[in-house]
C-alpha cells in the first residue's frame, strides 16, 4: 500500500534544502517586521509561499506525515500563526515560541519526529502500523 501522493523524484532533497532557505529568508522578514514595525508584505508573501511547498512535499510524500510529531507542531505553528494575525501584540511571543519550536523538531531524534501520536510509536511506513 502506497501512502504517497508525491512519488520519490530525483532532486526532492534539494528541493526541501531550497524551500526551507527561502522560508527562512521570508521568516526572519516577518520577525524582523515585528521587531522593528517595519511592514513588508513581500516577506509574508515568502514565508507563507515556501512554508506552502514544504508542507505539500513532507505531507504529500507520506500520508503518514498527518499523524506524526513533526506534523503536530506543524499544527501547533499554525496555530501560533493565526494567534499573530489575531492579537498582534502577541506576535514577538509567539514567534519566540515557533523558533524554539522549529529548532526543537528539526534537531529531535527520528524516534521523536517520526512517532505517531495515533499509533503511539514510530511511524515511518505503513508496515511500522501492522502488527
Amino acid at each position: 500500500m502506497n501512502l504517497s501522493i508525491i512519488p520519490q523524484f530525483k532532486g526532492k532533497r534539494w528541493l526541501k534544502i531550497l524551500l526551507r532557505s527561502i522560508h527562512l529568508v521570508g521568516f526572519s522578514g516577518v520577525f524582523a517586521y515585528i521587531l522593528f514595525d517595519e511592514p513588508q508584505v513581500i516577506y509574508w508573501v515568502i514565508m507563507l509561499t515556501s512554508g506552502l511547498g514544504l508542507l505539500i512535499v513532507e505531507a504529500f510524500s507520506n500520508l503518514l506525515w498527518f499523524v506524526q510529531v513533526r506534523a503536530l507542531f506543524m499544527y501547533l505553528k499554525l496555530v501560533l500563526l493565526g494567534v499573530v494575525f489575531l492579537y498582534p501584540s502577541y506576535a514577538f511571543h509567539c514567534f519566540i515560541i515557533i523558533v524554539m519550536m522549529s529548532g526543537i523538531i528539526a534537531h529531535a531524534p527520528s524516534s521523536v519526529r517520526y512517532f505517531s501520536f495515533i499509533h503511539f510509536k514510530k511511524v515511518k511506513s505503513v508496515h511500522d502500523i501492522k502488527g
